[in-house]
């Protein structure tokens, strides 16, 4: 059997349950992914799923199988194989060298998530180990910006770089995670960077204090980086993702252009992944079509104030949205180049998410055809 030898100790996965229905069924329940299975079972089977139980190894199990139960080695193989193959046994890790015992610790229900995905547990601290090695950078440290960045600092992102010049503001109390009043008026890389060291001191965080100019020089961050993150709405949101996302295409980076921005404040934003998804100027054009025939309305309100109303809530729900679609690329435990999201919005006054019906454009002149050689 693939994966499982003899010596190898095997167990019911954590994040597995399992019961019976009428004696006759076994069902299966994945806790971490909502999936449910069912499978013929007889007494045999039930003696097998009773007998494994973390300590033992195949052998162990095949010999008590035929000694005390009278069932034949090869279908005790056989139907191990089986519940191996759907992912409902795990070989018992004896020995790793990906995590110390106390990153284990810190993130063992992660793991175990992970690993759902996954065939074995080792497959989860592999997962769990390019989240460390991960570098990310960080365009715009607002409410979105931050608040992805916490939750990847969470989830075990090693490196970061913070790009923003803008203060904390009072009002940042209603929708930045990191959000301290002793903060006030301070730089928001700095206050953001205490906190991600705060949530945990070994993570490496560089800082840059700078606004995005036309001539802004950001291509070593890019190139520097595994995966670029843009939330900077100056001077337009518009502007520094065609920007941002251009450079990233050019050095073949995925990025994320996160949604949470003017009238979009609870839209999931676009990952974009160089040459497989639509780019930036894919939505561009796209949008240029469906709304040629759009005009603005004259509003009845002359003064108005500058921001967009919203809620904290749909900050954390761009930027949540967002940490899982960045966690799933980045470790792999998916195949994102084929179930990748196109942008989204969140409607709260129904809770339905609405996608937009867009493909990628062959003769783009960023990622397609008409992009230069």
């Amino acid at each position: 059997m693939e994966d499982i030898k003899d010596c190898s100790i095997i167990k019911i996965k954590d994040s597995v349950d399992l019961f019976l229905n009428d004696d006759h069924y076994l069902m299966v329940y994945y806790m971490n992914t909502r999936q449910r299975k069912s499978f013929r079972i007889n007494d045999s089977m039930v003696n097998l799923l009773q007998t494994i139980d973390g300590k033992k190894s195949v052998k162990e199990i095949v010999d008590i199988m035929l000694n005390e139960h009278e069932v034949e080695e090869e279908q005790t193989r056989s139907v191990i194989e089986m519940l191996y193959s759907h992912k409902i046994l795990t070989p018992v890790m004896t020995e790793q060298s990906f995590l110390t015992a106390e990153e284990v610790d810190r993130y063992t229900r992660q793991i175990n998530y992970f690993s759902e995905f996954s065939g074995s547990e080792i497959d989860g601290l592999k997962a769990q180990k390019k989240l460390f090695d991960s570098h990310i950078a960080v365009f715009g440290c607002g409410a979105v910006g931050g608040n992805i960045a916490v939750q990847l600092a969470m989830a075990g992102v090693g490196s970061f770089t913070l790009y923003d010049d803008d203060f904390v503001e009072v009002s940042d109390a209603a929708r930045h995670i990191y959000y301290d009043e002793n903060s006030i008026g301070e730089k928001k890389v700095n206050a953001l960077k205490r906190e991600l060291l705060s949530i945990n001191s070994k993570i490496n965080v560089e800082t840059v204090d700078n606004y995005m100019h036309p001539d802004s020089d950001v291509n070593s961050i890019i190139t520097d980086s595994d995966f670029i993150i843009n939330t900077l709405d100056e001077p337009y949101i518009g502007y520094t993702s065609a920007k941002i996302s251009r450079l990233c295409v050019k050095h073949n980076k995925p990025h994320y252009i996160a949604g949470g921005f003017d009238a979009h404040l609870a839209s999931t934003g676009e990952l974009i992944i160089p040459y497989i998804t639509p780019c930036v100027e894919c939505y561009a054009s796209h949008f240029k079509v469906a709304l040629k025939d759009w005009k603005p309305k004259k509003h009845p309100v002359i003064d108005r104030f500058r921001d967009i109303g919203g809620l904290a809530s749909m900050s954390l729900f761009s930027s949540s949205f967002a940490s899982i679609e960045i966690v799933k690329y980045l470790t792999g435990i998916t195949d994102i180049n084929q179930s990748f999201k196109i942008r989204g919005e969140f409607l709260f006054h129904d809770m339905s998410l609405k996608y937009l019906n867009l493909r990628k454009d062959p003769d783009c002149k960023v990622c397609g055809k008409g992009a230069p050689e």
